[in-house]
């Protein structure tokens, strides 16, 4: 959520911050055959890797962003369904937390959030954040480009 807060924290108001730094700078190409043609070898390998990932991996958010109630009811009923949602998450995910198991959950490598979803039963409302984001047509709008300087940090494991 920090890629995209951050940056509209830097746009509204620029005079109070000095600058911004993400861990994931959320960009996307226009579509545009200008731009498409003006992408790096670089740019094009992430632009692939990124639909590669949307086509394997991608199925988490667009249930989410598009059946929001249905994955809250499933997660909300059952911990043991809360549990193999959020540990496959974090074994396939990039930045997989040291703790998390990588093969089997033991129930203590992601308890902690585990237990936050559970006893507040807010996977519904966390899935609901998709959901909102996916149906908000400002969210896509294209922005005039912020003076604060922004910057993008790697994740080191």
């Amino acid at each position: 959520m920090g890629a995209f807060i951050a940056p509209a924290i830097g746009r509204l108001v620029p005079d109070r911050v000095i600058g911004v730094h993400v861990n994931a700078l959320v960009t996307f190409p226009t579509g545009d055959q200008a731009d498409m043609a003006a992408m790096t070898e670089g740019d094009r390998r992430r632009f692939a890797a990124m639909n590669e990932w949307q086509q394997r991996s991608g199925a988490y958010m667009q249930i989410q962003g598009t059946r929001p109630q249905t994955i809250a009811h499933a997660l909300t009923d059952s911990p043991a369904g809360l549990l193999a949602w959020i540990v496959e998450k974090f074994q396939s995910g990039p930045t997989r937390p040291p703790s998390c198991p990588r093969t089997r959950s033991t129930g203590t490598g992601s308890s902690p959030d585990v237990s936050i979803y559970w006893f507040t039963a807010t996977a519904g409302s966390a899935a609901h954040t998709y959901y909102e984001r996916f149906n908000d047509p400002a969210m896509w709008a294209p922005r005039e480009r912020s003076e604060v300087p922004v910057a993008r940090g790697r994740l080191h494991h």
